[in-house]
C-alpha cells in the first residue's frame, strides 16, 4: 500500500503540474508562490472539479498501471521510489523551481538603477484636475484583434473595441494595433493591476508573511491611489469578483482607502440579492449597469473621482457565456469576448452622454494576456507576439510616437497620470516610463530577456523599500 501511494502522489504531482500550465496558463514560479501567500476565498469553484478528473483520476489510472509493471513484471520495489523522484524531479523544473531556486543567490540592481520615486520634485499635480474612469477588461489580449488589424484572429471578435483604439491613442509594438509585453511579476489579475498603478512587478519572497487584512501590502509602495487620493480624488474598484482573492482588497484598501464594490459590497448595498452567485460572483452584464449606478453618484460628490473596474467574462479557461446570448462563434470564449465587446460599445455609448465625459481621462486595457492556454493555442499561431491591450480616450498630452515601442505595463501607471495632465519631470515613475514623452522604456533599454532576469533576480531595495521588509 506505501508503494502505491508513493506512485500515486508522483503521478498525480506530473499530472497536475502539466494540467496547471495548460489550464491557467502559469508564467512563472512566482507566481505560484505569490498565491501560496494571499487569500482564494471567492475563487470559482470549476477548477476543482477539472483538476479531480483531469489530474486525480488519471493520476489514478497510471499509479496502478505503473504499480503493476513495477511489482509484477520488474519485481523491483525500490523502482517506485526512483519513479517519485524522477517526478519530482520533472514537476520542479517544469515549474521553474530549480530556476527559481538559483536566482535566490543572485542579485538585481535594477531599482537602483531604473526606479524612479515619487516625490514633489518628479511629480506635479495640474491646475485643473480630470476624472478617471480605467476600465480593466480581463485577459484582454492584441490576439484578438483580427489579422488585418494587427492581431491573429480569424474572426471579428472585438469589433466596436477596434474600432475604438483606431481611433483615439493606443500605443503599440508595431505599425498596427499591438500592447503592452508580459513580463515576470505581471502576468496574472492582480500583477497586471499593481504594475499598471503602481509601476513595478509583484514578486513575493517565499519567507514574506501571508496576506491579510492585518498585513501591510507592499507598504513602501507610491500608487495611482495613493497620488490622488492624496490630491482630492475619491478612489472607486467595483469588481464582479470576491476583492479579496489575489490580495486585491487588501492592496486597493491600503493604497488609496478604495470604495471597494465587489459581490460582497454589492450585496451589503442591496443592488444584488444576497443569494446571487454566477460564474466568480456576478456576470459584466451587471458590472457594466452597476458601473453607470455607481458613476452617476460621483458626479454629484464635490470632488473629482478615479473609478476602476475589472470585468471578468473572459476569465480563463472557459469565459462566461449566457443562454439568452447570441453566439456567433464555435468556441466558448470567443463568444465571451465577442460580447463583452458588445457592452463594452453600450457602456461607452452611455459615457459619451453624460455631463462629465469630456472631463474624464478613460483608459481601457487588458489586465494580462490570456491563461485560457487551450484555447490560445488551438485557436491562434502559438508564435504570435501575444500584447496586453491598451486605448486612452481624452488624454491631456499628445504623444510623441505610438507605434514601434517597445513597452509593459508597468509604463502604464506614469502614462496615465501624464494623459490626466500631471507633469512628470524624470519623464517617469517607479519602473514606468511615460509613453507621451519620447523616454526610453526600461524594456527597451534592457530588452526583454535581461529584464525578467533582473526581476527575478533578488534585490534589497526592492525588499525593504517596496515591501517594506526587515530582511
Amino acid at each position: 500500500m506505501l508503494y502505491f501511494l508513493l506512485v500515486l502522489f508522483a503521478s498525480i504531482l506530473v499530472k497536475t503540474v502539466s494540467w496547471a500550465f495548460s489550464y491557467f496558463g502559469l508564467s512563472s514560479f512566482e507566481q505560484l508562490v505569490f498565491h501560496i501567500k494571499v487569500p482564494l476565498e471567492g475563487t470559482n469553484k470549476r477548477f476543482l472539479v477539472d483538476w479531480f478528473r483531469l489530474c486525480f483520476l488519471r493520476g489514478f489510472v497510471i499509479s496502478i498501471i505503473v504499480t503493476l509493471l513495477i511489482i509484477h513484471i520488474f519485481a523491483a520495489l525500490w523502482l517506485c521510489w526512483v519513479w517519485l523522484l524522477m517526478c519530482i524531479v520533472y514537476s520542479a523544473y517544469k515549474v521553474g523551481l530549480i530556476q527559481y531556486g538559483i536566482h535566490q543567490f543572485q542579485k538585481s540592481d535594477l531599482y537602483e538603477q531604473d526606479y524612479i520615486e515619487v516625490s514633489a520634485s518628479t511629480l506635479q499635480a495640474p491646475k485643473k484636475k480630470m476624472n478617471l474612469i480605467h476600465i480593466y477588461l480581463e485577459s484582454m489580449e492584441t490576439t484578438y484583434a483580427l489579422k488585418k488589424d494587427g492581431g491573429d484572429s480569424q474572426e471579428n471578435l472585438l469589433p466596436f473595441l477596434t474600432k475604438l483604439t483606431k481611433e483615439n491613442i493606443s500605443f503599440s509594438n508595431t505599425d498596427q494595433i499591438g500592447g503592452a509585453k508580459v513580463v515576470t511579476g505581471t502576468g496574472w489579475t492582480t500583477g497586471g493591476m499593481i504594475a499598471s498603478t503602481a509601476g513595478v512587478p509583484l514578486n513575493f519572497p517565499i519567507y514574506h508573511p501571508f496576506c491579510t487584512p492585518k498585513q501591510a501590502f507592499m507598504n513602501g509602495l507610491v500608487s495611482l491611489g495613493d497620488i490622488l487620493e492624496k490630491d482630492g480624488y475619491s478612489n472607486t474598484l467595483m469588481i464582479g469578483s470576491d476583492a479579496a482573492f489575489g490580495g486585491r482588497k487588501s492592496y486597493f484598501d491600503q493604497h488609496g482607502h478604495y470604495d471597494i464594490q465587489d459581490i460582497k459590497k454589492i450585496k451589503e448595498e442591496g443592488w444584488l440579492d444576497e443569494k446571487y452567485h454566477v460564474f466568480w460572483g456576478y456576470e459584466d452584464e451587471k458590472l457594466f449597469d452597476f458601473a453607470k449606478r455607481k458613476l452617476s453618484m460621483l458626479v454629484k460628490e464635490d470632488r473629482p473621482f478615479n473609478f476602476e473596474m475589472l470585468t471578468v467574462d473572459t476569465h480563463h479557461p472557459y469565459g462566461y457565456q449566457e443562454k439568452k446570448w447570441e453566439k456567433p462563434f464555435d468556441k466558448g470564449i470567443s463568444n465571451s469576448i465577442y460580447h463583452t465587446d458588445r457592452l463594452l460599445e453600450d457602456f461607452m455609448t452611455w459615457l459619451e452622454k453624460q455631463p462629465f465625459y469630456k472631463d474624464t481621462l478613460i483608459v481601457i486595457q487588458g489586465d494580462h494576456t490570456s491563461m485560457a492556454a487551450q484555447y490560445i493555442h488551438s485557436n491562434f499561431d502559438r508564435d504570435f507576439d501575444r500584447r496586453v491591450w491598451n486605448c486612452f480616450i481624452h488624454s491631456k498630452k499628445n504623444p510623441m510616437h505610438i507605434k514601434k515601442r517597445e513597452f509593459t505595463t508597468m509604463d502604464l501607471f506614469p502614462t496615465i497620470l501624464s494623459g490626466m495632465g500631471y507633469t512628470l519631470s524624470k519623464n517617469g515613475l517607479a519602473l514606468g516610463r511615460d509613453l507621451f514623452s519620447d523616454e526610453k522604456t526600461v524594456l527597451e533599454k534592457k530588452g526583454e530577456k535581461a529584464l525578467n532576469l533582473k526581476i527575478q533576480k533578488q534585490s534589497s531595495f526592492y525588499k525593504k523599500k517596496i515591501l517594506g521588509l526587515k530582511h
